[in-house]
C-alpha cells in the first residue's frame, strides 16, 4: 500500500510511504519536481436534435378534433385542445353532469407562466440580436 504524505513545508519533497506484508514502512524521496500530468478529458457525445415538427399544426388540430369526437362517442368528459397564447396541448377534464371543469393540465397558472416567459425571451432576443 503506497500512501503519499501530505507536506506543509513547500521546500521539503513529498515523501512515498510503502508499507510492506510484515508492518514495516519504507520511506523514499520524491521528485518534488515532477507534477503528475492530467488526464485529457473525453470528447463529449455528439446529441442530434430534430427540431422538425413530425407532423404539421392543421394535421394536429384534425387529429385532435378525431380524438375529441371519439371522448364524446364513448361518454367521456376529456377535453383536448391547443392553447392559442403558448401553442400548448392542453387536457382538460370536466364533470360529465354539470360540466365543472375537474383537473385542466396544464393549469391556467402555467399557460400564464409560459406566456410570460415567451414574452420575455421576445424582448430579450429581438429580430436585431
Amino acid at each position: 500500500m503506497v500512501i503519499e504524505s501530505v507536506v506543509v513545508n513547500p521546500q521539503s519533497a513529498p515523501k512515498v510511504v510503502d508499507w510492506n506484508a510484515g508492518g514495516k514502512a519504507k520511506v523514499a524521496q520524491v521528485d518534488a519536481h515532477v507534477t503528475p500530468q492530467p488526464k485529457p478529458a473525453p470528447p463529449p457525445p455528439e446529441v442530434v436534435i430534430n427540431r422538425e415538427p413530425v407532423i404539421s399544426a392543421q394535421e394536429l388540430d384534425v387529429k385532435i378534433a378525431q380524438l375529441n369526437e371519439a371522448m364524446v362517442s364513448r361518454n367521456q368528459a376529456v377535453v383536448f385542445s391547443r392553447d392559442s397564447a403558448t401553442g400548448k396541448d392542453v387536457v382538460r377534464v370536466n364533470n360529465k353532469s354539470t360540466g365543472e371543469l375537474i383537473r385542466q393540465m396544464p393549469n391556467d397558472e402555467a399557460l400564464k407562466a409560459a406566456q410570460s416567459i415567451d414574452q420575455m425571451i421576445g424582448l430579450i432576443f429581438n429580430q436585431s440580436t
